[in-house]
């Protein structure tokens, strides 16, 4: 029995030892192995978890668990990640029109859960990752374009040495649901994916583009032939109206217009 174990991992075991699913058990070792305290007199028992952790993952790999990959929509794909009850469902309720259960018992998010987030009329995918990690739905994250940890700062810490030693390197941003208000978090999520929204001037259609992007960039997401024909462009800013060449450096908010 683990010494000087918090009141935590022994709920956590408690856990392990009610699951009758192969993924609530690895949520719990996942659980207990994050609580249970590192040091010299816990080596063996952090091995011995660990052990049983990675031989439950590998038969569910030898069972066809395989890569759930979900197809990318919208202008990026952003991943929520936490443990059970960290308010993802809630959070993804808030910021996207997904339908998804927020109940107060844990494990209601069974299986990703997608919605679309609106910004300035650019869609962001937003995937809801289940606190079993599933490896197949933890591969999920390494193509997303950033990562939402959800928690306090303990589990912040957690979570994110989990993800490196299951080689998910993708960019990360962290939020506290329980203390965070959505639309603040809604701002940070397209700040950490570092792109602008520019504007048609006939049309108000909205275009995502990378930070820095210039004219040549906006006019071959309109279409190829106004960078070939590009004679050129006038960008409307903050009431002020501008005359500019195909390398011009667009911001955030600018309506553009192309003559070619």
């Amino acid at each position: 029995m683990p010494v000087n174990a918090p009141v935590e991992y022994y709920k956590a075991e408690m856990k392990f030892k009610a699951a009758k699913s192969k993924e609530e058990k690895i949520a719990a070792l996942e659980e207990m192995i994050a609580l249970l305290p590192k040091h010299h007199g816990s080596e063996n028992a952090h091995a011995q978890l660990k052990s049983r952790l990675a031989k439950l993952r590998k038969e569910g790999e030898k069972k066809g668990a395989a890569r759930a990959g979900i197809q990318k929509e919208g202008d990026a794909q952003v991943c929520l990640i936490g443990y059970t009850n960290s308010g993802k469902s809630w959070l993804l309720s808030k910021l996207t029109d997904a339908a998804v259960e927020v109940a107060p018992y844990e494990y209601t998010t069974t299986k990703p859960a997608i919605g679309m987030m609106d910004w300035k009329g650019v869609k962001i995918q937003l995937i809801e990752i289940p606190s079993t990690f599933q490896p197949a739905y933890v591969s999920i994250a390494r193509t997303a374009d950033i990562i939402v940890l959800l928690g306090d700062e303990r589990q912040i810490r957690e979570l994110a040495g989990f993800l490196r030693e299951n080689y998910v390197r993708t960019k990360s941003i962290y939020a506290n649901s329980r203390q965070d208000k959505p639309e603040a978090i809604k701002e940070r999520i397209w700040k950490a994916l570092g792109r602008i929204v520019v504007y048609t001037k006939k049309t108000r259609t909205p275009m995502s583009l990378p930070m820095g992007a210039t004219v040549r960039e906006a006019a071959n997401k309109i279409h190829k032939d106004f960078v070939k024909n590009f004679r050129f462009a006038r960008i409307y800013r903050r009431g002020a109206t501008k005359q500019v060449g195909i390398d011009y450096a667009l911001n955030d908010g600018d309506v553009i217009e192309i003559y070619a």
